[in-house]
C-alpha cells in the first residue's frame, strides 16, 4: 500500500516537472515557426496590395473620365492619370520598403544587415563632401537643393494657372494680355523663390554675381540664339502683334496661335498639325495676321474666260456666285474687275469679304464651283492656253539635207552604181552623215554583201580564233577593229560606225558569237553569219 502511494508521488511529481518542459518545447517551436509566418503573410498582404494598387491605377481614371463625360476612346490622357499612377507608384514602393523591414526584424541576421546598410547610407548622405563659405554640405544638400527648386517651380506654376483661371479671367482682359501677366509673374516669382532658397541653403546671393557674369558671357557667344528667342518672346508678349486666337501666316506656315511659350509659339495649321515657331521669326520676319483688330478680309479669285465673251454676262456671272454664298459679306459688297487681256484669254477678278478668314480657302473653293456652273449656265467658254511651238536641230537639218541630196538628183551615182570590177572604192556617199533610221530605209542588200566583202577582205579587219576567259571562239572579229577600219576605210565617225556596224547585224550580216549583244565598239567577239554558214555546209558534207 505504501509503495503504491509512493510510486503514485513519484509518478506526479515526474508529470509536475516534465509539464514545464513540453510547454517549453512547444514555446521554442513556435518562437521558430511565428517568423516564418509573420514574413510569410507580409509578402503574401504585399502582393495582394500590389494587384489592388494596380488595378485601382487603372479603374480610378477612367471612373473620373466617366463622371467628366470625356469618353474612353478619346485621344490624350484620362483626368488625373499622370497622378494617379505617381500615386500608385509611391505607394506601391513604401509597402515593399516596409515589408521589407518588417521581414528583416524578424530574423537576427537580416536585421543586423539592415542596420549596416542603414548606417552605411546614411553615413555616405550625410558627411560633408566641400565646404564653402565656412559651411559644409552633404550629398544629401545637394539632392535637397533640386528637389526644393523643382517644387517651388511646380508650386509656382500651378499658381499662376489659379491667377489666370480665376482672377485674371475675371477682369475680362483680353487673351494676349492675360498670358502676358501670368508669364511675367511666373518669371518673377522664379526668381525671388530661387534667391531665398539660396539664402536659405547657406548660399550668398552676392557671390553669384561672378557667376552671372559669365552665365552673361556664355549666353552671349553659346546660348545666342535661345536669349534671342526668350527676349522676343517677352516683346511678342508685351506688343502682342499675335496673341492665342489670332490666324497667322509665317513664311509657308499658316494656322491658328495656340500657345505664345517663352521660346517659341504654337501655331496649329487646317490640317490639325502643330507647328513651333521660334519668337525670333515674329520680330524679324514679316507676319501675316489676318485677325489682327479687325479679323474683316478681303479674298481674290481670278477668272479668264475666251475672247468675244459677253463681258457683261462675265460680270453677273462671278456677282451671283459671290451673293448666293452665305460666308460672303454684303456690306462691303463684291465687285468684278476686268484685269486685262491675257494670251489666251479675257482676265476678271472677284473680289469678295468674309469674317473667317480661317475658311478662306473653303470658300474659294465653294465660289470657284458656283462660277464654274454659272459660266456655263451663261454658255460662256473658259479658254485652255494655247502655244505655237518651234523646234530647231541641228542634227534634224542635217539629216534633211542629206536626205534632199540624195533623192533629187538622179545623175549622182548610188553606192551600188559606184562599184569598179576590181574592187575600187565603192562609197559614193563618203563623208555624208549616217543615221541609224536612213540605213535602215536605204542600204540594198548589194551594198551589205559589197560592204561585207571588203570587210572579209585582205585589207578587212583580221577574223582569227579568239580566247576568253577558258573558252575558243572560232573565227571571229572584235567591234573595236571593226569600229577601227570603218572609220580609216570610209571616213566616217565612231557614231556613224556603230550605226552601220548594227545595221549589218539587223540585216542578218554580222552577229554576236553569244547573241547577247548588238554591235558595239568595245571588245566584242563577232562573227560573220555566211562564214558560219559556209562551215556548217562543210560539216554537213562530211558527215555525209
Amino acid at each position: 500500500m505504501v509503495s503504491r502511494r509512493v510510486h503514485g508521488l513519484s509518478g506526479f511529481a515526474f508529470l509536475t516537472l516534465a509539464a514545464p518542459a513540453r510547454a517549453a518545447a512547444v514555446d521554442g517551436g513556435t518562437a521558430v515557426l511565428l517568423p516564418w509566418a509573420l514574413s510569410a503573410a507580409a509578402v503574401v498582404g504585399a502582393v495582394l496590395a500590389h494587384w489592388a494598387l494596380r488595378r485601382v491605377g487603372r479603374r480610378l481614371p477612367r471612373l473620373l473620365g466617366r463622371r467628366a463625360g470625356q469618353p474612353l476612346t478619346a485621344a490624350g490622357p484620362l483626368p488625373w492619370e499622370g497622378a494617379i499612377q505617381l500615386a500608385v507608384l509611391l505607394t506601391q514602393l513604401s509597402m515593399w520598403v516596409a515589408v521589407a523591414v518588417v521581414t528583416s526584424d524578424q530574423f537576427a541576421a537580416l536585421h543586423r544587415a539592415r542596420q549596416r546598410f542603414t548606417q552605411l547610407v546614411s553615413m555616405s548622405l550625410t558627411s560633408h563632401m566641400f565646404a564653402l563659405n565656412g559651411r559644409g554640405y552633404s550629398a544629401l544638400d545637394l539632392l535637397e537643393l533640386p528637389a526644393v527648386l523643382a517644387v517651388a517651380w511646380i508650386g509656382i506654376s500651378g499658381l499662376t494657372r489659379v491667377l489666370k483661371a480665376h482672377i485674371l479671367s475675371a477682369t475680362h482682359m483680353e487673351r494676349g494680355v492675360q498670358e502676358a501677366v501670368a508669364l511675367l509673374t511666373r518669371y518673377v516669382l522664379v526668381f525671388l523663390s530661387a534667391i531665398v532658397i539660396l539664402q536659405i541653403w547657406g548660399i550668398d546671393a552676392s557671390s553669384l554675381t561672378f557667376v552671372a557674369g559669365v552665365l552673361g558671357v556664355g549666353i552671349g557667344f553659346g546660348l545666342q540664339h535661345l536669349a534671342n528667342n526668350f527676349v522676343s518672346g517677352l516683346v511678342v508678349s508685351l506688343e502682342r502683334p499675335i496673341q492665342p486666337g489670332d490666324f497667322v501666316k509665317v513664311g509657308e506656315w499658316m494656322g491658328t496661335v495656340e500657345r505664345v511659350g517663352p521660346r517659341n509659339t504654337e501655331i496649329r495649321t487646317n490640317d490639325n498639325v502643330s507647328i513651333l515657331v521660334p519668337n525670333s521669326r515674329f520680330l524679324e520676319t514679316e507676319v501675316v495676321n489676318w485677325t489682327h483688330g479687325d479679323p474683316v478680309c478681303r479674298l481674290h479669285v481670278p477668272v479668264g474666260v475666251a475672247y468675244g465673251s459677253d463681258i457683261g454676262r462675265v460680270r453677273t456671272a462671278l456677282l451671283e456666285a459671290a451673293r448666293s454664298h452665305r460666308d460672303v459679306l454684303t456690306d462691303p459688297r463684291p465687285h468684278v474687275e476686268f484685269r486685262g487681256f491675257g494670251d489666251s484669254a479675257l482676265t476678271f477678278e472677284l473680289k469678295v469679304w468674309t469674317r473667317d478668314p480661317r475658311n478662306q480657302f473653303r470658300l474659294t473653293s465653294d465660289l470657284n464651283f458656283r462660277i464654274e456652273a454659272n459660266l456655263r449656265r451663261y454658255q460662256i467658254v473658259v479658254p485652255f492656253p494655247q502655244r505655237d511651238l518651234h523646234l530647231r536641230s541641228p542634227q534634224l537639218e542635217q539629216l534633211a539635207a542629206a536626205f534632199t541630196r540624195q533623192h533629187s538628183s538622179q545623175a549622182e551615182p548610188t553606192v551600188a552604181d559606184a562599184a569598179t570590177p576590181d574592187g575600187a572604192e565603192p562609197w559614193g556617199h563618203t563623208g555624208d552623215v549616217f543615221d541609224d533610221e536612213i540605213d535602215r530605209r536605204t542600204w540594198s542588200d548589194d551594198e551589205i554583201r559589197s560592204l561585207v566583202t571588203r570587210l572579209r577582205g585582205p585589207e578587212g579587219v583580221p577574223i582569227v580564233d579568239r580566247r576568253h576567259l577558258l573558252t575558243v571562239y572560232r573565227q571571229c572579229f572584235v567591234g573595236r577593229e571593226a569600229t577601227d577600219w570603218m572609220t580609216r576605210a570610209l571616213g566616217l565617225t565612231r557614231a556613224e560606225a556603230v550605226a552601220v556596224g548594227q545595221l549589218l547585224v539587223d540585216r542578218g550580216a554580222v552577229r554576236h558569237v553569244l547573241d547577247e549583244h548588238g554591235f558595239k565598239d568595245g571588245n566584242f567577239f563577232y562573227r560573220f553569219c555566211e562564214t558560219e554558214r559556209i562551215r556548217a555546209d562543210a560539216s554537213t558534207a562530211l558527215s555525209a
